[in-house]
């Protein structure tokens, strides 16, 4: 009888623990849940890019004399092209024509290749989701190099039924040998030194991949493409005295030579 006892005693016991065991478990699981879909929500919520009905870079006066496009000194390819929809369609300066893509295999992909270095500060797309719907892209990724073997993904965008100009400033990758710039001020805030820290882009190579389009479409629409990048020094002394070549200067930092061989490039002779 004793040993009855006791052992009912220690079934009773481990049934309680195990009882204990799973309400604990059941309340940890929905708590990381709950704290995953907040976490997800600000990432996807971070993401969204908007678009606007003008794009600065071609309309305001201020912005063009920082500013040009230089799309027409690069040669352009794609990944494919129905008929009659294709680099011209993409380059033509309209809205009402487009580039639609001919093939399964994503990502569908926009090559700019420049024969130079070239310094690159925006790439502007117009989509139009009220006209293309399934074929507006979703996600964007941008990637920059010299060939085809480095190229490195630089930016990412995400968009939400786009009906406008998309605008995307690129900037380098930060180079730890860069020197500190030294007006930096202490007392300014976070966003005004990351601006002052961020470095031109200079590439052979923009390859712009679609990622994904709206509704999970499988070929795209992209209406226009335009590629910016900042004028000369001596065009951008014509900014008015109100901004100035110091702001020009601020928004695109370019890097300095680091050897003797190069230094004698610092300047025109």
């Amino acid at each position: 009888m004793v040993e009855s006892e006791e052992q009912q005693d220690l079934s009773q016991r481990s049934e309680e623990g195990e009882a204990d065991d799973e309400q604990g478990d059941g309340t940890a699981v929905n708590d990381d849940d709950e704290d995953d879909d907040e976490d997800d929500d600000e990432r996807n919520s971070s993401l969204i890019t908007p678009a606007t009905p003008t794009l600065a870079s071609l309309d305001d006066p201020e912005q063009k004399l920082l500013v040009k496009e230089v799309g027409d000194e690069a040669v352009w390819s794609l990944s494919s092209a129905k008929s009659g929809n294709g680099i011209l369609q993409l380059r033509d300066s309209s809205t009402e024509t487009y580039w639609q893509s001919d093939g399964v295999a994503q990502p569908h992909t926009i090559n700019i290749y420049f024969a130079r270095r070239r310094p690159i500060s925006e790439i502007a797309f117009y989509l139009d989701f009220s006209l293309d719907e399934s074929y507006t892209p979703k996600k964007f990724i941008i990637k920059a190099g010299n060939t085809y073997h480095d190229l490195e993904e630089i930016t990412s965008v995400e968009l939400n039924e786009p009906i406008g100009w998309v605008s995307v400033p690129v900037f380098a990758k930060p180079d730890p040998l860069d020197d500190p710039i030294p007006d930096i001020d202490d007392d300014e805030d976070e966003d005004s030194k990351k601006e002052k820290k961020r470095r031109v882009l200079r590439s052979h190579l923009i390859q712009i991949c679609v990622a994904q389009m709206h509704q999970n479409g499988r070929d795209t629409h992209v209406r226009q493409v335009k590629v910016f990048g900042p004028r000369s020094s001596t065009q951008s002394s014509l900014v008015p005295s109100s901004q100035g070549e110091e702001a020009s200067m601020n928004f695109f930092h370019l890097p300095k030579f680091k050897t003797v061989e190069l230094s004698q490039f610092s300047s025109i002779r």
